[in-house]
C-alpha cells in the first residue's frame, strides 16, 4: 500500500502536550520509532482489515514552526521527513500550515504515483473537506488528532487512530508506574535467543489459554494472564515487539482469532460452529395460552408462529422478552435478544417487522418498567429491569444530556461517577510537576476503588482527556471541587454548541445542572 503523511507538528505536539509531556516529547524526538509502527502495526484495508506490515509511506512531509520548535528539526530529518518551515505569519502566531498541507495533498493526489492511502495528523477541523475530496477519488483516509475532533472529521476519514492506542503501542509509553526506565529499548540483537523463546512461550500459552476458555478472552485479561505465565515477558517490551498489541499481531496462534475492534480473543473453530449452529443463548420461552399451545408439538408452533400477523408477532416478542429478562441475573445485550427473537420467530429473519433496526423494534414494543442502557463506550447497548438490575454504568436519563457528552466526546457515564472522577483529579490540577493523564487516571482510579466506587483508569482517562481537549485547564489549581464541576460544564456546553450549532440556553444548562444534582451539586448563584 502506497502511503502519503501529512503531519502538522504544532498542532499534535502541543496537544498531546496537554494530557502528557512524555508523549509530546517522544513524539518529536523519535518519530523514526512512531513511523515504524505505523508502517508495520497499522491495520491496513482490503479484504483482511487487520492486515499489517504492508504499507509503504513514500511522502513524509512535517509543517513546524521554526521560531518555536525548531530543536525538533533533526530527527524529523533522520527519519526520512521533508520539513516545510511555516513561521508566524501574523501578530497572533497564525502560520500557514494549513494552505501548505492541502496543497500538497492535492498535489499528491493528482502525483503520476496512485497513493492508496493518505495519513493525516492534525485535529484541525478546517482539514474536515480534505478527507472528503479523497473519499471521492477513491483513496483511503486516516487521521490521527491530538484534540476535539468534530463528529464530520471523523466521519469524513476511513480510521482514526485512538490517542491511547497511539500513546501505548506508537510511542511504547508504559501505563503503569515502575522503577524502569520507560526509555528503554530492548536489545533483539543480544537477546535474539530470548526473544524467540519468549514469542514461543506465548504464543503456546495464548493459544493453550483462549482455547480453554468457555468464552471470549478480554485482550486486557489475557496480557495479565500471560505476564504470570511467561515471567520476564512484558521486561522484554512484549519480546521485542514494544507492546502487548504489536505482539499478538505479529503472533499466529493455531486457532485464534483476535477481533481488535472489540478487544476479545476467540476459539475460531467454536466461534465458527457458533455461527453454523447456535445454541440458545437464554432460558426457552414458553408460550402458554388458555388453548394450550405450548403443549403444541414444535412443527405445529413454528408453523404458527410463521403465519402470525403484524401485531400478534409484536405480541409475541414481548412475551419472549419479558419471560428472558425474568430469568436474566444481568442486563442483556441488545445481539444476543436480536438473535434468540430471530430463533423463536422466524419470521423477524428478513427484518424486525417494520422497524429498520433492532433498537427501533424494541422502542416500539410495550416493554415498560424494561428500559435501555448503554455500555461504557456508550455503543454497546442492553435491555435491563430497574428493579432487578443494577443500572448499566453508561446509563444517562436525559437524552439531551447525553448528546452533550457524546458531543464533548465523553463516554456515557453516571453522573456520580462523573463527578467523583473530577473531585480526584482536582487534587492532581495546578501542580509544579506535569497533568500526566495516565499517571493521573490510574491514581484516580484507585481511589475511587478504595471508596468501593469500581471505575477502569481507560474509563478515567476517556473522561479527562475529553475535558482537557476540550479546553479544561489542568494547570490551574481549583480550591473548591464544585469549582471544577463548573468548570467542566462549560466545556460540555461549549462542546455541544459548536457540534450542534444551536446556542446553549438557559434550558440546556438547567438540563445538565439536574442531571449533576444527584451528586450533591448545586450551580453557582449568580452576582
Amino acid at each position: 500500500m502506497k502511503t502519503a503523511l501529512f503531519v502538522d507538528f504544532d498542532n499534535v505536539y502541543s496537544g498531546l502536550r496537554r494530557i502528557s509531556t512524555q508523549g509530546a516529547d517522544r513524539l518529536a524526538r523519535q518519530p523514526a520509532k512512531w513511523l515504524q509502527w505505523l508502517t508495520d502495526n497499522l491495520p491496513t484495508a482490503g479484504a483482511n482489515a487487520e492486515a499489517t506490515g504492508n504499507r509503504r509511506v513514500l511522502v513524509r512531509r512535517c509543517y513546524l514552526n521554526p521560531v518555536m520548535f525548531n530543536q525538533f528539526r533533526r530527527p524529523f530529518h533522520e527519519a526520512g521527513f521533508e520539513i516545510v518551515d511555516c513561521p508566524p505569519t501574523t501578530a497572533s502566531g497564525k502560520t500557514s500550515t494549513d494552505i501548505h498541507l492541502v496543497l500538497d495533498t492535492i498535489d499528491a493526489l493528482q502525483d503520476s504515483t496512485h497513493f492508496d492511502e493518505f495519513v493525516v495528523f492534525s485535529a484541525d477541523a478546517d482539514f474536515s473537506p480534505l478527507p472528503r475530496r479523497l473519499r471521492r477519488h477513491d483513496r483511503r483516509t486516516i487521521i490521527f488528532a491530538a484534540g476535539a475532533m468534530s463528529e464530520s472529521y471523523k466521519a469524513a476519514a476511513d480510521a482514526v487512530i485512538d490517542i491511547p492506542t497511539f500513546i501505548r503501542e506508537a510511542l511504547q509509553l508504559v501505563e503503569d508506574d515502575s522503577d524502569a526506565d520507560t526509555d528503554q529499548v530492548f536489545d533483539p540483537g543480544s537477546q535474539s535467543l530470548r526473544l524467540g523463546e519468549f514469542r514461543k512461550k506465548a504464543e503456546g500459552s495464548i493459544r493453550r489459554l483462549v482455547l480453554d476458555a468457555a468464552d471470549p478472552v478480554s485482550l486486557a485479561k489475557l496480557a495479565q494472564q500471560l505476564q504470570r505465565e511467561v515471567p520476564g515477558l512484558k521486561d522484554s517490551q512484549w519480546a521485542g515487539a514494544g507492546t502487548f498489541g504489536a505482539l499478538i499481531r505479529q503472533l499466529s496462534p493455531a486457532g485464534v482469532h483476535f477481533d481488535f475492534k472489540e478487544e476479545l480473543a476467540f476459539d475460531l473453530v467454536r466461534r465458527e460452529k457458533a455461527i453454523a449452529r447456535p445454541t440458545s443463548l437464554l432460558p426457552p420461552p414458553s408460550l402458554a395460552e388458555p388453548n394450550g399451545t405450548a403443549n403444541k408439538p414444535k412443527s405445529a408452533e413454528a408453523q404458527e408462529a410463521s403465519s402470525m400477523s403484524s401485531e400478534q408477532l409484536d405480541d409475541a416478542a414481548i412475551r419472549h422478552i419479558r419471560q428472558w429478562m425474568s430469568a436474566a441475573q444481568r442486563p442483556l445485550h441488545f445481539s444476543t435478544l436480536g438473535t434468540e427473537l430471530r430463533k423463536a420467530l422466524p419470521q423477524l429473519v428478513d427484518g424486525w417487522n417494520g422497524a429498520p433496526t433492532l433498537a427501533g423494534y424494541l422502542q416500539r414494543l410495550a416493554l415498560e418498567p424494561l428500559m435501555r442502557g448503554s455500555l461504557e463506550d456508550g455503543s454497546t447497548f442492553v435491555l435491563y429491569d430497574p428493579e432487578r438490575h443494577q443500572a448499566p454504568a453508561g446509563v444517562v436519563g436525559d437524552t439531551l444530556v447525553s448528546s452533550m457528552l457524546r458531543a464533548t466526546e465523553l463516554p456515557a457515564i453516571r453522573a456520580q461517577d462523573f463527578a467523583r472522577i473530577l473531585y480526584h483529579a482536582r487534587l492532581h490540577m495546578g501542580q509544579e510537576e506535569p497533568f500526566e493523564i495516565a499517571a493521573v487516571s490510574r491514581k484516580v482510579s484507585e481511589s475511587l476503588a478504595a471508596e468501593n466506587r469500581h471505575v477502569p483508569t481507560k474509563r478515567v482517562a476517556a473522561v479527562l482527556q475529553a475535558l482537557i481537549f476540550g479546553g479544561l485547564d489542568t494547570t490551574k489549581a481549583f480550591s473548591d471541587p464544585q469549582d471544577l464541576i463548573t468548570a467542566a460544564m462549560g466545556v460540555i456546553l461549549s462542546a455541544w454548541s459548536r457540534e450542534t450549532q444551536v446556542q446553549a440556553d438557559d434550558e440546556a444548562r438547567q438540563r445538565l445542572i439536574s442531571w449533576l444534582a444527584a451528586t450533591g451539586f448545586s450551580a453557582p448563584t449568580e452576582s
